[in-house]
């Protein structure tokens, strides 16, 4: 991509509840969705940083992109220069690889996001969802998933966004790994911690410690979002040089554009678990999701790609 043009829009969505998470709610988040144009066509990425994650804000994105004056070739040789700006690469390479990911209808094994809405449980298991991901708030107690796995037949995977100190996750990981059904516990502790290193990798999964391969130091299973995970070629070649890693990938609150993208990516990935996708119906309405819901996530087949960055606002 070393040449053409692009153009960018930026938006606001809300969700319908706060989106309640360890390290406290989310009401709202913000996107930049590009569309680029070359000779060989036109392609469309998403810029959906994530709060937690040692990416680029949006506001740094948005100057980036101000100061590229629309020239693609321009864009694409500050960012590949600058490895601070992950989710521009992402972006970048979802506009490059757009005609596959376009044609991308297949479908992904998804597991359910349960919320603190005491309705999502009997929802996600009538709607048939055999893996749940539960977050672990102030109040939760082991109790309360002892419960939950007393009342479900699937696997759990459970995560605490960083909020735990080091002796909680001790004691979350202790119960986590006498639970068969309970498939790993997500980034107990903050970015950088210390105590990573005495908790062993058995069933802990990194998420917010984990943003692209290079320089990672870390066993165990990691959690991939693929919006965040700068260059797409180059997490590829990692993937395939180190393919038994256990490694789950999962949603950041994006647009269609970006959810597209991203479930592209996870299927290039042959030994990937239930992909964490199940962010549909989160938003007030505002036409920015396309796709349907479900314990499968699919690619889209029937969108007008056009149609939607023009109804954008």
């Amino acid at each position: 991509m070393n040449d053409g043009k692009f153009g960018f829009k930026r938006v606001r969505r809300r969700f319908r509840r706060p989106l309640r998470t360890g390290m406290g709610p989310v009401e709202a988040v913000e996107r930049i969705l590009i569309q680029s144009q070359t000779e060989l066509g036109i392609g469309y990425g998403e810029v959906a940083p994530w709060p937690g994650f040692p990416t680029e804000t949006t506001e740094t994105a948005i100057e980036v992109l101000h100061s590229a004056q629309g020239s693609l070739s321009h864009l694409t040789a500050v960012v590949e220069a600058a490895p601070q700006l992950p989710c521009l690469a992402a972006a970048l390479s979802s506009c490059r690889h757009w005609d596959a990911i376009a044609a991308f209808g297949g479908g992904l094994p998804c597991a359910g996001l349960l919320t603190d809405d005491p309705r999502d449980f009997a929802k996600k298991n009538a709607e048939g969802f055999r893996t749940l991901k539960v977050k672990i708030l102030p109040e939760t107690t082991i109790n309360d998933i002892r419960s939950l796995l007393a009342s479900f037949a699937g696997t759990l995977r459970l995560d605490a966004n960083a909020s735990l100190d080091l002796a909680t996750a001790r004691a979350w990981l202790d119960f986590v790994r006498s639970e068969p059904r309970i498939q790993f516990l997500e980034q107990p502790l903050p970015v950088g911690h210390a105590g990573y290193a005495s908790l062993g990798t058995a069933k802990v999964a990194l998420d917010e410690s984990f943003l692209t391969p290079a320089g990672l130091e870390w066993d165990g299973p990691i959690i991939v979002k693929p919006l965040l995970v700068g260059d797409w070629d180059h997490f590829l070649a990692w993937r395939k040089a180190d393919a038994t890693r256990a490694v789950t990938y999962s949603s950041c609150f994006e647009t269609a554009i970006g959810r597209q993208g991203a479930l592209w990516l996870a299927a290039q990935d042959l030994v990937t678990n239930a992909v964490g996708f199940d962010t549909l119906g989160h938003f007030e309405m505002d036409g920015r999701d396309r796709h349907v819901g479900g314990p499968e996530a699919r690619g889209a087949l029937d969108i007008s790609w056009s149609q939607f960055w023009r109804d954008l606002t």
